[in-house]
């Protein structure tokens, strides 16, 4: 079965894309080191002065400001436009603005000492001021930023993001300009690998005070330490140029970026084909047709349904474990992507790092069947029906949310007609666009009952899966509460080793056992890139594409 191919794959699978051949879908090829892509559909532009990469996103770039960035394609922009005290590079972790840093004893307190030739795209120099700065606004309530329980690593970090005491008291201080001391709260081993994401940034004061709720809105609401810059956001196209101030520059050998807004993805191929694009992703419906020609990647992807706690029937445990048991996940995978995705039959993604090896190997489970399990779907619905009072299931009505791209419809009507068949149930689909989506998930909302979304892990570690379903975090939009699940997560915070990994893999049980949302597939990707692209990269955590070190040769 193919999850468990997937689960078999190398912690830091990276893209291995020669100029002499491509894997075919189903495969994704590993290497250690830089990669380069080619495929042999594309003739693409050949190379005229300037060396300019394109590619294409479904939906436009919401945002440019770092600490409210909230989904893969922004943050493959902040990846490239901005620069943390540590940056991941296919999951190889390398100082950054950061030379050095130490660690105290008791694991609490990192001081990193900061280079000093870092500059904003303004020619200002980077300091332990703008780090602190940003880090602070990232957790202020005031700031209101989507993902602040990022910030409960800090010491103080979810009083402070709860409102409970003033920002000031958060673990982040300036020692000087180029020394920054933060105190986490507990000791957490994958904390360095989080300062690689967008929302650790640092942050300029008076950029934000300049431009106030404008600032990120536009190319000029902004400065970038980053190796390129943003010249052009908005209306469906993001410009990037390569920063002249970055202290690596001499690395960065692509003049620039361009990322347009193709909704269609079978237009993106087109585009491709035409070379107007130097890499598409092709939709699962189009990629045997381009067997032998296509790559592939997984991209850390776990899909699922997302059930609204508050609504009153998704409140209903069994009635939850019915919408679980009744999804044959082998047969959603072939009508929605051609078999092309592996199938999910737990959470957690298998891939991310346990105690010496992968999470998935050393805590093996396949808790939800393949083929989902009739019987006992009908048994949770009848039981369910009893408590809530209901005597014929058509009577119980949700609304299902889905972005508006034909993939994600294709996803949700096989997911609607097969709780319809099963269970009989009535769910009506609601289509909006990608970013009233992802706006809609936040705690409380009263816009949809399920929603399809997925998550990329922050960093490599269970936790950043787990983290999200904390009853008091501010990301748990399944307003789901349960003192067992807390209670393993608060005690994998004072543990380590293999005692703290069994803590997140009982939590990770009892979120199952609570049906508290419906995993579907983990996502793989299937692209073509153009023959002259050399050293573009890929990696499950927090990015579409690492084209830093990208380079367009004739």
């Amino acid at each position: 079965m193919k999850h468990k191919r997937f689960m078999a794959l190398g912690l830091a699978t990276l893209l291995s894309l020669s100029v002499v051949g491509c894997s075919t879908p189903n495969t994704t090829v590993e290497d250690s080191g830089s990669t380069s892509a080619s495929t042999s559909g594309s003739t693409a532009q050949t190379v005229s002065g300037e060396k300019i990469f394109r590619y294409s996103n479904k939906a436009d770039i919401a945002t440019i400001d770092p600490n409210k960035i909230n989904c893969v394609p922004d943050a493959t922009i902040g990846y490239h436009v901005y620069d943390g005290l540590y940056r991941s590079v296919q999951g190889n972790l390398q100082p950054a603005v950061a030379e050095s840093h130490t660690v105290s004893e008791d694991g609490l307190v990192y001081t990193f000492t900061l280079r000093q030739d870092a500059k904003w795209s303004d020619g200002e120099p980077v300091t332990a001021q703008d780090f602190e700065y940003g880090m602070k606004r990232l957790c202020d309530p005031a700031a209101a930023c989507s993902m602040s329980y990022l910030g409960v690593v800090f010491k103080n970090g979810a009083a402070v993001t709860a409102g409970e005491v003033p920002v000031d008291e958060l673990g982040v201080k300036a020692i000087d300009d180029y020394t920054l001391e933060i105190t986490l709260e507990h000791p957490a081993d994958y904390f360095l690998s989080m300062l690689s994401m967008s929302q650790f940034m640092p942050v300029r004061q008076d950029i934000v005070e300049q431009f106030g709720g404008e600032f990120g809105g536009g190319a000029d609401k902004q400065v970038y330490n980053g190796p390129f810059v943003v010249t052009q956001f908005g209306e469906g196209r993001l410009v990037m140029e390569k920063n002249p101030n970055y202290y690596d520059a001499d690395s960065i050998k692509l003049d620039g970026v361009e990322v347009l807004t193709v909704a269609d993805g079978t237009t993106a191929v087109s585009m491709f084909n035409a070379g107007d694009l130097d890499l598409a992703e092709v939709p699962s419906d189009l990629a045997p047709q381009y067997e032998g020609q296509t790559l592939s990647y997984y991209d850390g992807s776990n899909d699922y349904a997302a059930l609204n706690h508050n609504n009153e029937y998704l409140a209903n445990k069994n009635f939850r474990l019915a919408l679980n048991y009744a999804i044959n996940r082998e047969e959603y995978n072939l009508l929605s992507h051609n078999g092309l995705y592996a199938e999910n039959l737990r959470y957690v993604l298998p891939q991310v790092r346990g105690v010496e090896g992968e999470y998935g190997t050393e805590y093996p489970l396949e808790f939800f069947p393949l083929q989902g399990d009739m019987d006992k779907a009908q048994e949770y619905l009848t039981v369910a029906m009893e408590e809530l009072g209901v005597s014929d299931p058509s009577e119980i009505s949700l609304k299902l949310v889905v972005s508006d791209s034909d993939a994600s419809k294709k996803e949700a009507e096989v997911v609607v007609n097969q709780w319809k068949n099963n269970l009989g149930i009535d769910v009506q689909i609601n289509m909006v666009p990608y970013a009233t989506r992802n706006a809609m998930l936040v705690p409380n909302s009263t816009e949809f009952d399920i929603i399809m979304t997925g998550w990329v892990p922050d960093y490599s570690d269970p936790y950043s899966y787990l983290e999200l379903w904390y009853s008091t975090s501010s990301y748990n939009y399944l307003n789901y509460k349960s003192e067992a699940y807390d209670s393993y997560l608060d005690a994998s915070k004072t543990t380590t080793g293999k005692e703290r990994m069994d803590n997140l893999f009982n939590a990770e049980k009892v979120l199952l056992e609570d049906g508290a949302l419906v995993p579907l597939q983990l996502r793989e990707v299937q692209y073509m890139v153009s023959d002259r692209v050399e050293n573009l990269g890929a990696y499950f955590i927090g990015l579409n594409y690492d084209y830093m070190y990208t380079d367009i040769v004739a």
